[in-house]
């Protein structure tokens, strides 16, 4: 097995080709990424029992801190590493949007997520946080979307793919306008029309499938949300 030493002078090449810091801030960010394969978390208490250095626990756990908290991190030469890395810069690719909720102490830590799909996983790229509770809205998906578009364009984008949340007149209407395929999960119990113009529940458009089968609906249909009942 490689001494912690040499990792770290390896991982350092690799990453002074994509992010100008000097060799202590390297040497740290190369550290944390070692520590953080061995132990599966980012917690710093935990990534500074396996971070690769002679300095005793406290000193390294204060290391990580100061990283963190003295240094600005160019999130669009992040996103240009990944997109790298995983070859995305030479090849087509779907995104996906989502958002993931927790919570740090009573702080609630809301973010909406764009990656990109990789044999079966999504790879973070952009995030933003959703200063509030719940979804988001059309302007912040188009933004978030925007950023990824003018950095590394859309040529590339083979669709968006997102959960039923992620649904919207004006946020359909931007997709189709910037001409960005898209696959949005709807609940089965939306209302839309059969051949006949007739109002109906999306998922009778398809009881003719099996598990497993796919169909296709090539006509513009409407698309509405289902009523609820009233109250009382």
């Amino acid at each position: 097995m490689k001494s912690g030493k040499l990792q770290i002078n390896e991982l350092t090449t690799i990453l002074n080709e994509h992010f100008q810091w000097n060799k202590a801030r390297m040497d740290c960010f190369a550290g944390m990424l070692i520590a953080l394969m061995g132990v599966s978390t980012v917690n710093l208490t935990q990534l500074a029992l396996t971070f690769p250095s002679r300095a005793q626990i406290p000193s390294r756990y204060r290391r990580m801190q100061r990283f963190f908290s003295e240094h600005w991190i160019d999130y669009n030469d992040v996103a240009k590493f990944i997109m790298k890395l995983f070859g995305f810069t030479d090849t087509d690719f779907y995104l996906s949007l989502d958002r993931t909720n927790w919570k740090w102490g009573k702080t609630n830590i809301n973010l909406l997520v764009l990656a990109v799909v990789y044999r079966g996983a999504a790879i973070p790229v952009y995030w933003l946080p959703l200063n509030k509770r719940g979804n988001s809205n059309s302007r912040e998906r188009m933004a978030l979307l925007q950023r990824f578009i003018d950095r590394f364009g859309k040529s590339r984008i083979k669709g968006l793919l997102a959960d039923r949340e992620f649904i919207g007149d004006e946020w359909m209407g931007w997709l189709i306008k910037q001409r960005i395929p898209f696959f949005i999960r709807i609940r089965n119990n939306s209302i839309s029309t059969n051949s006949q113009n007739q109002r109906t529940r999306v998922d009778r458009l398809f009881y003719t499938l099996k598990p497993g089968e796919i169909g296709q609906r090539r006509q513009l249909r409407p698309l509405g949300l289902p009523k609820r009942p009233p109250l009382g």
